[in-house]
């Protein structure tokens, strides 16, 4: 039996309330038109199940499943073990986000949606499959409405497909492969939502006209990837502390699209395009940026940037390469460390704009202006201002409510070790003997790291057959490799020889490096691929490390290197799920740009360069580390840097592969001292002082 109920025309519409900037179709309206309540509760084991308030059913899908058009299934408080289908125009709502919880047990979509016109709202959605398509909620049907929801531990957070004017409204996204994916989608709005520890925070492709306001997109890997996409509006976002080698707002084949009114705080690029056009940037503050605030690259053209605050960056403010071209209007240039603007290849009008000083921009290091270089370019900057603008970058701080909305969950799941293990501490007792602890006594091994290598017990006594000892630090790396294009070329493996080298240099530090190639359950050469994107590297980590199980054991233990002939890019560090323990070396590619290297120095080069990425050894801890201005012989840069021999240092990455101690004088830094052996599997990127 159903029980009918009233549902005020006041909430109707508060829940059918979209931005003026799409036309929606009111049609919509009549989802929301609540005709019966069906109820659910996991604590009724027993039955009768009537779906009534007295009597309710135990399962979410036998709710939805004796449901007609707009029916509404209330869910009490609760974990929900199971996998449900939405195959008609209903509205599910939980008791509260936090504790009404829809646990899909690692297989497939938690929750997928047929139908037009449905309304989630006020749940947990957790624990997806880890393979391609699957979500913890996937919307196949138009005019949804995903709202107040907690979504982690997925493939896809909110998998938007083939769909329009859909709504994803104050939810919170972590531990995603991507937090919320739209794919050939359009008219949907995202708003309010918080997204961290995501490998991309959002994502976009093939799309058009989406809106993405009011979110908070932060410790992610890329925090926007939008590609082959346009008309899409970002604006009041604040997009801070992702990755430092990536992290902001990438446009990829793109067009027709603002960002406007946005912080972009501490990232590895604020704002990256990439073969596209039409792309304005206005009424943002860019700062504390790690290597550009805004890259302008492969032949991107009518990019605009006005009213924008860039400043102190710590490597480049707008960057220009590849012969792309752009238009700087009415922006505050000051206190970037290597350049406000560098063109390389490429064409910039930067006309009035302030640089810093009265006399505008500076040629060199010296000047007192933000320092403007171009080199095989152009740049036009006269007339410049003679005072700072007010009132540009975004008029807001990073205060806002949707802000302090922490994600706290303890989502790893412990390693299962077998034997016996007498005192119930998650560790066999042969392994605490082998190391002194009492077997009969209880210890917190999930806590316990006496050499402080970022291994708890636990995970030790897994490394165990691979002679890890817990009293001694360890470092685990798999490398995977592509197969050549043709059979006669260079193999991608990295050579045994240099490796050997490379783990010499780390035991001469006392710590053991163990490189996987195939000698430690992983390791493995893949077919030929070429040219992927950053999307398609993500699914390759989780295909060939992950092996799409999200409890892999592996995950937390193992850094992950690919080698390739070419990625998307030369080499780089790269998070593939919720933290930065993966790089990718285009091998190929990078012989091609430095043929006096060899091309095997080139890849256990660039291992040893990345692998420290994942040890935390990033741009801002030292400035000679990811400098390119320090490659150049006889410039302040290279004479402040060349002490610091490290290959950490772009002028000695592939002539060392050692961290530097700190020894060699003015300009260096003690590498070895400031490992953080933790970072690989706890990545935070806030900017500490």
């Amino acid at each position: 039996m159903k029980r009918k109920i009233t549902v005020a025309i006041g909430v109707i519409i508060l829940l059918m309330a979209v931005h003026p900037l799409f036309t929606v179709d009111l049609r919509a309206a009549s989802a929301l038109i609540v005709e019966e309540m069906i109820y659910v509760d996991a604590k009724n084991t027993e039955g009768p199940w009537e779906g009534t308030l007295e009597h309710p059913y135990q399962y979410i899908q036998s709710g939805i499943d004796h449901t007609a058009v707009n029916d509404t299934v209330y869910i009490f408080n609760g974990t929900y073990y199971e996998n449900i289908t939405i195959n008609r125009s209903i509205n599910l709502i939980g008791e509260s986000k936090e504790n009404t919880i829809v646990d899909g047990l690692y297989s497939d979509t938690v929750v997928h949606i047929l139908s037009d016109r449905v309304l989630i709202q006020h749940l947990t959605v957790r624990n997806s499959g880890g393979c391609s398509n699957n979500a913890g909620i996937k919307s196949d049907a138009n005019i949804s409405i995903i709202k107040n929801c907690i979504i982690y531990r997925t493939k896809t957070g909110i998998f938007v497909n083939n769909t329009s004017s859909s709504e994803i409204n104050n939810c919170t996204l972590f531990s995603n492969g991507d937090g919320i994916l739209l794919k050939s989608s359009a008219t949907t709005i995202i708003e309010g939502c918080s997204l961290d520890h995501n490998a991309i925070g959002i994502r976009l492709e093939d799309s058009s006209n989406n809106l993405i306001t009011y979110c908070y997109i932060h410790t992610n890997g890329i925090a926007c990837l939008f590609n082959n996409s346009s008309n899409i509006v970002t604006r009041h976002c604040n997009i801070s502390d992702n990755s430092d080698n990536h992290g902001g707002v990438f446009f990829t084949k793109c067009s027709n699209s603002t960002v406007s009114n946005c912080i972009m705080r501490h990232n590895g690029m604020g704002i990256n395009t990439a073969n596209s056009n039409l792309i304005s940037i206005k009424k943002c503050s860019f700062y504390l940026n790690t290597h550009f605030a805004v890259l302008i690259r492969q032949s991107s053209y009518d990019i605009t940037v006005s009213q924008c605050e860039i400043i102190q960056n710590f490597r480049y403010g707008v960057y220009v390469i590849e012969s792309s071209s752009c238009t700087l209007n009415e922006n505050n240039f000051y206190e970037n460390m290597l350049h406000g603007l560098y063109v390389e290849d490429g064409r910039c009008n930067a006309k009035n704009n302030w640089w810093g000083s009265l006399l505008g921009p500076s040629h060199t290091e010296l000047g007192k202006g933000s320092r403007a270089t171009w080199k095989l370019g152009s740049i036009r900057f006269i007339p410049w201002l003679l005072r700072s603008l007010d009132n540009i970058g975004a008029d807001w701080k990073n205060n806002e409510k949707y802000m302090d909305d922490k994600t706290s969950v303890d989502i790893k799941k412990q390693i299962e070790l077998p034997d016996n293990d007498t005192d119930s501490d998650s560790v066999p007792d042969w392994w605490e003997i082998k190391y002194e602890y009492d077997p009969e006594s209880w210890d917190n091994h999930t806590h316990l790291d006496p050499d402080n290598d970022g291994l708890n017990n636990i995970e030790e006594c897994f490394t165990d057959q691979w002679d890890s000892d817990p009293f001694h630090k360890d470092i685990f790396l798999e490398i995977d490799w592509t197969e050549p294009q043709n059979p006669v070329d260079p193999t991608n493996k990295p050579p045994d020889d240099l490796i050997e080298q490379l783990i010499t240099i780390f035991a001469e530090h006392e710590i053991t490096l163990h490189v996987d190639t195939g000698e430690l359950g992983g390791g493995e050469e893949l077919s030929y691929m070429s040219c992927f994107s950053f999307a398609d590297l993500r699914d390759l980590y989780w295909n060939y490390f992950l092996h799409n199980d999200l409890n892999n054991p592996r995950k937390g233990i193992f850094h992950y290197g690919l080698i390739c002939d070419y990625g998307p890019d030369l080499n780089f560090p790269f998070v593939g799920w919720d933290n930065l323990d993966s790089f990718l070396i285009s091998a190929q590619w990078m012989h091609e740009k430095m043929p006096y290297f060899t091309r095997e120095r080139l890849i256990v080069g660039g291992t040893a360069h990345q692998l420290g990425s994942s040890l935390g050894l990033l741009a801002e801890v030292h400035g000679g580390n990811d400098n390119l201005e320090a490659m150049k012989s006889f410039t302040i840069q290279w004479l402040k840097y060349r002490n610091y021999k490290s290959c950490m240092n772009y002028y000695y990455k592939y002539r060392i592969f050692s961290y530097s101690d700190g020894t060699h004088g003015w300009g260096d830094f003690d590498d070895w001292e400031h490992l953080d052996f933790s970072f690989f599997n706890d990545s935070h990127f806030e900017y500490q002082k």
